[in-house]
């Protein structure tokens, strides 16, 4: 069932809201606006080669800053707007591979449309570069950003081009629109059966050794660098280096690992180095700089030690699927009894069948079943973290005008296309490298 909130609708909105102008106005009122500028590059999620930054997932939670004032949706809503962001940098990856990146005549074209930046209806380049100056934003940066967010618009026109609707299709998404539910949403998440379940260290060696290739290590690279401002001296440095000598003052870098730490073009010169060719210099800025190759690291697999609170934190997490499967299918058999579980409730009333959907996974049939039937619980269901179950207290009917079916179509085929998109990022999700920083988002 196509939801009326879909998993990553707030992908299309954030792009519809680039291409027709006014962004920067959002982003201005928004708020915060020093927060989501900040020169920091730290990654709350490596995304394959790519970086969500601080800086990204401070922006994209303004959106939401109402919903994060409830305590029982913050977790859901911080969780909602990182998946979105990986869903993007994913999204904007593959933009790049199908070269459907925006040209420079397509973000000016955005930039000029864009009222903000306007004097007497008129873009005025003056006012653009003052308004991003003010708000700690360089024209770069806001470019870089329409570019990304463009790209992906194009992406997702290719993707949901030639989408149609049924006529079985609509019916049966009439009769979920105008069918209303009451009743509660009972939640079962890992905190749910944390206390569950503590693995052995035997158990962890055992998980270790039958899944290695999850803890499988990349080929790196140690690499040294050296900033300095006189010419002379980096050239010394980098003559030194080529006659096999020892030189201090460097910074020690490990790849991948501290990727984002180097600026791209000390990356670019860091992944060239050979061991047939290990110096480089040259100038960035107003620096010079020099790179050196100081170790190749094969590839191979963590050591057990080292990885073996990763490797807890995975077996505790498989196992939690099957304990939260088992909690849920308890909560069913608990309100079928006329108990009322201890486990968080989201309560609604009069709600649309159809949007139930936005929060659980239910397939259309499924969605039928839980209209026409006469019972009251439904599930477990998956969620994001975890399954729901579904308690319907009372159905009531009503009535859709011509004009409201006119909308609900166009709905349902935008929706329609939102379902499509969602099983493409999915696919390109468990194709992809994605490392989340938790201790980052934690602080963030």
């Amino acid at each position: 069932m196509y939801s009326l909130l879909h998993r990553y609708k707030s992908i299309t909105v954030a792009i519809i809201a680039v291409a027709t102008g006014g962004f920067f106005l959002w982003l201005f009122f928004a708020g915060g606006i020093s927060d989501i500028t900040s020169p920091s590059k730290r990654c709350v999620v490596e995304v394959n080669s790519g970086c969500v930054t601080i800086k990204d997932y401070r922006r994209e939670l303004l959106r939401f800053s109402n919903l994060l004032q409830n305590p029982q949706m913050e977790k859901l809503v911080k969780d909602q707007v990182l998946s979105n962001l990986i869903a993007q940098e994913l999204l904007y990856q593959k933009a790049k591979d199908l070269s459907l990146v925006a040209s420079n005549e397509e973000v000016v074209e955005v930039i000029k449309s864009d009222p903000t930046f306007h004097e007497g209806g008129l873009f005025s380049a003056s006012k653009y570069k003052e308004i991003l100056s003010r708000n700690g934003m360089t024209p770069e940066e806001y470019e870089d950003y329409l570019r990304k967010a463009i790209s992906i618009q194009k992406l997702l026109r290719l993707l949901t081009n030639g989408v149609y609707i049924t006529e079985e299709e609509f019916k049966i998404n009439l009769l979920a629109d105008s069918t209303l539910l009451s009743g509660s949403l009972y939640l079962i998440t890992p905190s749910d059966v944390k206390d569950r379940y503590t693995p052995t260290d035997q158990e962890l060696l055992e998980y270790y050794q039958k899944n290695k290739e999850l803890f499988k290590r990349q080929e790196g690279r140690v690499v040294r660098v050296w900033k300095e401002k006189d010419k002379e001296k980096a050239l010394s440095i980098y003559k030194d280096l080529k006659a096999g000598k020892e030189v201090q003052g460097f910074q020690e870098f490990r790849l991948p690992e501290d990727i984002q730490k180097l600026g791209e073009a000390i990356n670019k010169e860091a992944q060239r180095l050979t061991p047939q060719d290990r110096v480089s210099v040259f100038k960035e800025g107003e620096e010079y700089v020099v790179v050196y190759l100081k170790e190749l690291l094969p590839t191979g697999y963590e050591d057990f030690e080292k990885v073996k609170e990763k490797v807890k934190e995975k077996l505790i997490e498989e196992k939690s699927q099957s304990f939260m499967l088992q909690k849920a299918q308890e909560v069913v058999k608990a309100i079928k009894e006329g108990k009322k579980p201890e486990v968080k409730a989201l309560n609604f009333s009069q709600t649309p069948a159809m949007q139930l959907s936005a929060v659980i996974n239910i397939n259309q049939k499924d969605l039928v079943n839980i209209v026409l039937s006469q019972e009251k619980v439904f599930g477990p269901y998956p969620l994001r973290q975890g399954y729901g179950v579904l308690f319907i207290e009372s159905r009531s009917q009503k009535e859709i005008k011509k004009e409201e079916k006119q909308e609900l179509f166009k709905d349902i085929l935008s929706l329609k296309s939102q379902a499509i998109l969602t099983r493409y990022v999915e696919h390109l999700e468990k194709n992809a490298k994605i490392k989340i920083n938790k201790e980052l988002l934690g602080g963030g």
